[in-house]
């Protein structure tokens, strides 16, 4: 099998990212699920990819090591949904004392801040702790809690997310 640009940049953006679903791959590389789904198959059958059913999903999940958490898919969505504005992406990336799962600065200068709080665990000292941090650099910043249900404590500098609700973010 003879890799084509289209095939290095899955595997690219499946490495950067630690895997992907056929539907994060289709919008990104592909017009159609068909079409998607039958390329896949075949760099599988071929080894460069490896696929599994994700247990939290219900999805077919591609990957290269090992299988990404639920969290680190919800990342990837939110990635495929910024793509054309990201001038600098990081997961995991420290503000102070302070991880988070993922910051975004896109290319007009807005700072997304990226929390995916699947269990309702994420401190609001935390959170408040970071806004303060980034209001010291005068930047625009905007802090995004993803979460799979309403939270009951509220910040009112953040936007709560529900994971079902990712496709519907206007820009």
């Amino acid at each position: 099998m003879k890799l084509t640009d289209r095939d290095i940049k899955i595997i690219n953006f499946i490495k950067n990212n630690q895997g992907a679903t056929i539907g994060q791959l289709q919008k990104l590389f592909f017009p159609s699920y068909n079409m998607t789904a039958k390329r896949l198959k075949l760099l599988l059958n071929n080894k460069f990819l490896k696929a599994q059913m994700h247990p939290v999903l219900g999805k077919k999940v591609y990957y290269l090591k090992k299988l990404p958490s639920f969290h680190t898919l919800v990342i990837t969505d939110m990635t495929i949904l910024l793509k054309d504005k990201i001038k600098f992406m990081q997961r995991e990336y420290k503000i102070k004392n302070n991880y988070i799962d993922c910051i975004f600065i896109l290319k007009e200068g807005k700072i997304i801040i990226l929390e995916v709080d699947i269990y309702n665990r994420t401190k609001e000292t935390k959170i408040k702790e970071i806004l303060k941090t980034l209001a010291e650099t005068k930047a625009v910043v905007e802090f995004w809690v993803v979460c799979r249900c309403e939270r009951r404590a509220h910040v009112q500098e953040i936007k709560y997310i529900k994971i079902n609700d990712i496709k519907n973010i206007k820009l």
